[in-house]
């Protein structure tokens, strides 16, 4: 079966801004289609999104990044057949930068995610059951739902500097059993916030974002919500956090800015510390700046043997920064968001750099999202651990945890007993 088509248009994502979507058409008339994601609180090193830069919405249109796809990209793959790693070499030999500066990173990976439904829909598989096979499982494992049900920071117009507060039905017999749990959670704490006059408006993300005073209410409100849900399932909800701190640093001053006061590394370790003691804190993501590797190798040797530490914009999906953070031995977790590196290969390329070294993955979404559920099958496909697909709200969101009540479905189809 070869590619007989590829078009990209430009389409709009969660947040009202463009993005890119690819439709993929197989010589026997077949076809899938996939969508770029674009974050907020970006990392410097990601591979470059391109952005028009002109006039028409806000200097954030796409056309420039559909035109590659169109002029150079499609021309370059029709007649191909859809082979994931061997066509996202091509596009990576053919952008030919570190960071996807050429090409652009949005008009690459959803060429590559669309060759990568394609692969599998012509060799009759599951998407997730492909990456299974290019990473060299035998199995797969569906991963633990991070659920966000607070946003703050970037993601939200309140107090909040910790952009997001997560619940994780932990110990749960099965992906629809911690889905249920995780919504009770979240529509309990819809009606305490109701009650107590709070919004319960959302962020980005799809997690409430009322105003509250500091982090220690937030916590404090979401353990009420927990405590009055727990007991009537066999799990246990623990909480994570995603600080996302290099959007809190002042590089000329070495100083992070919280609530309105100033914390230097150490002291910012001793605040988490301090929260770990207080809550059932079980991960906290991006605690310090993408360039803080001296505080970075503080907080892991103090905290990493009592919480999950997950490196998100120190690493990028970057195999190569991966590789310098387990070099200076940094964090003990690794966020995956494929457009950050820009094709699917070098996506598997960092998990199975992490799962070698003994390094957790926590597959993710991205603030303004589209309804591809693409990182569900990733996320199962590599067996990563967790998946943050966002709260439990939005379309965009319940999308993907609808994807992994599906697969569990069709996995649970095939077991004999």
């Amino acid at each position: 079966m070869k590619i007989a088509k590829i078009e990209a248009s430009e389409i709009l994502d969660s947040r009202g801004w463009p993005t890119v979507e690819v439709t993929l058409t197989l010589s026997d008339g077949r076809s899938v289609t996939a969508a770029t994601p674009s974050g907020a609180s970006v990392g410097k090193y990601e591979a470059l999104e391109l952005r028009d830069g002109e006039e028409r919405y806000m200097g954030k249109g796409v056309t420039k990044a559909i035109s590659h796809i169109e002029h150079f990209i499609a021309p370059s793959l029709l007649g191909k057949e859809p082979d994931t790693v061997e066509i996202d070499s091509i596009m990576i030999q053919m952008d030919d930068t570190e960071n996807k500066s050429h090409l652009g990173a949005n008009a690459i990976l959803p060429v590559s995610i669309a060759v990568c439904k394609a692969q599998a829909l012509v060799e009759e598989l599951e998407p997730y059951e492909l990456i299974g096979y290019l990473c060299g499982h035998e199995t797969v494992a569906l991963p633990c739902p991070m659920f966000n049900v607070i946003n703050g920071g970037a993601h939200a117009n309140n107090n909040l500097s910790v952009q997001e507060f997560m619940i994780m039905p932990v110990g749960m017999p099965s992906i629809r059993s911690a889905v249920e749990l995780g919504v009770t959670v979240f529509q309990t704490l819809k009606e305490i916030l109701h009650k107590r006059g709070d919004s319960v408006a959302v962020g980005d993300e799809g997690g409430f974002a009322p105003n509250f005073e500091n982090e220690k209410e937030a916590l404090d409100t979401l353990m009420e919500a927990i405590k009055r849900v727990q007991d009537r399932y066999d799990g246990t909800v623990m909480i994570a956090l995603d600080v996302a701190a290099s959007q809190l640093y002042t590089p000329d001053k070495k100083l992070y800015m919280l609530q309105g006061k100033r914390y230097d590394s150490s002291e910012l370790i001793d605040w988490y510390e301090k929260l770990i003691s207080e809550y059932p804190i079980y991960s906290i993501e991006d605690g310090l700046g993408e360039d803080d590797w001296a505080g970075w190798q503080e907080m892991t040797k103090r905290l990493g043997g009592k919480t999950q530490l997950v490196g998100d914009d120190i690493f990028v999906t970057n195999p190569v920064r991966i590789w310098e953070g387990l070099r200076q031995e940094v964090a003990n977790a690794v966020l995956i968001k494929p457009n950050q590196i820009g094709t699917v290969t070098e996506t598997l390329q960092a998990v199975k750099l992490c799962q070698e070294q003994d390094r957790a993955v926590v597959v993710s979404h991205r603030s303004g999202e589209t309804n591809d559920f693409f990182i569900a099958d990733l996320a199962t496909g590599v067996s990563a651990p967790q998946i943050k697909a966002g709260g439990c709200s939005r379309g965009e969101r319940m999308a993907k945890y609808n994807r992994l009540l599906q697969i569990e479905d069709q996995l649970l189809m095939n077991v004999e007993f």
